[in-house]
């Protein structure tokens, strides 16, 4: 069986040039558009000397292949100019991972031509945006990486899946600063599940994603374990329908957060007889157990949350999605730290659009995505104040 990456993709063949769109409403913000021919996401950026640099993920029509490219814009977003990594085979980048020195980490999995399984993909890039180095690790099954946590050692945690007679399982792997594997896990599960993301608190790890129940839907996976891998305790949060982790933070004081999506509660629309997903937070304690949950949303919309990064003891930032059957809209968040919602802010720019990908700044926060419209599905990238304008 062919282990497909979590993102799908939807593709407008078009025969123009490049095409940039920038919207300034803010003198540090601005929304920015950019690709070409085929398919591009946007799945993460980090500032560097000259503005930023962004991570993209794309996929070229004519060659039927995916790519990494890593593409540096000015202060504003605007394109200076971009690399693709040199990696044989199709390249499934899903995340960012920066550190605090200016680096990054960047994540996924690679396909290589006639093999049908995935091998895990993790590479790093300097703050003066040299790709320093890039490990696939063949492993016995197909493995894909979602999510992970730089560590101060100059290495990473990064989280993902792989498969085992046909189910996927959570899978962790910690390597140094030079790349070099310490240890790999898999956590050994009933039903189909998978790691999305990872959060520490400089003794533990903590796993959020997804475990299938026996009903069939999906509940929040949590597993805890310590820095060499060892795991500690692993346990599920859900109702009778579908909830999803998708991101995690240490809060501090032995508190933890999870940001998903849930349709286990909520109102019931009297139309449709059926409850819309809600942008879902949850407190946690050390020990994985619940001591708060917020929902956001309506009625009218399903609502996700893809990311999450905490700004302060007081402020956490949020990205993701509402949507109904026609289209889509990104959001962008910010709550606090029990989950009081302080502003939000929709981008409604085509057809579809989503953000899935978020990073703090002292002055404000920058997300990525991608944006589905005339021009077809194009990186999505926006800086924003900490006020949101």
């Amino acid at each position: 069986m062919r282990t497909r990456p979590v993102t799908a993709f939807r593709f407008a063949f078009i025969g123009c040039a490049t095409m940039v769109m920038t919207v300034v409403g803010h003198a540090q913000s601005f929304t920015q558009t950019f690709g070409g021919p085929g398919a591009q996401d946007g799945i993460g950026a980090w500032p560097a000397p000259e503005g930023y640099r962004v991570a993209i993920r794309t996929h070229d029509s004519m060659l039927e292949g995916f790519n990494a490219v890593l593409q540096t814009t000015n202060a504003t977003g605007g394109t200076l100019g971009a690399i693709t990594w040199p990696i044989t085979g199709n390249a499934f980048i899903q995340a960012t991972v920066p550190a605090v020195d200016g680096s990054a980490f960047i994540i996924g999995s690679v396909l290589m031509g006639g093999v049908e399984k995935h091998d895990i993909l993790f590479s790093k890039v300097i703050p003066d945006g040299t790709i320093q180095w890039t490990r696939t690790v063949a492993l016995s099954g197909s493995q894909q990486l979602f999510g992970g946590h730089a560590l101060p050692d100059g290495g990473a945690v990064f989280c993902g899946l792989t498969e085992v007679a046909g189910l996927h399982q959570p899978f962790a792997v910690r390597c140094d600063a030079a790349g070099d594997t310490i240890w790999s896990h898999v956590e050994p599960m009933a039903t189909d599940a998978e790691l999305y993301a990872v959060a520490t608190d400089g003794d533990h790890l903590l796993f959020t994603g997804r475990t299938m129940t026996f009903g069939g839907h999906d509940d929040v996976l949590l597993f805890k374990a310590d820095m060499a891998g060892a795991p500690i305790w692993s346990t599920s949060i859900g109702g009778t329908a579908t909830d999803k982790g998708r991101s995690i933070a240490y809060a501090g004081n032995n508190e933890w957060v999870v940001a998903g999506w849930t349709d286990s509660v909520g109102p019931l629309d009297q139309s449709s007889q059926r409850r819309s997903l809600r942008a879902y937070l949850i407190g946690l304690n050390d020990d994985g157990d619940t001591t708060w949950t917020r929902t956001f949303g309506d009625t009218l919309y399903d609502q996700r949350l893809f990311a999450m990064e905490r700004v302060s003891a007081a402020d956490i930032y949020l990205a993701g999605e509402r949507s109904t059957p026609y289209g889509s809209d990104a959001v962008l968040m910010k709550v606090s730290a029990s989950g009081e919602l302080l502003w939000e802010r929709v981008l409604d720019l085509g057809r579809e659009d989503r953000l899935s990908g978020i990073m703090a700044l002292p002055d404000g926060v920058i997300g990525t995505g991608w944006s589905f419209g005339e021009y077809g599905r194009q990186v999505l990238f926006v800086r924003r104040g900490p006020d949101g304008n």
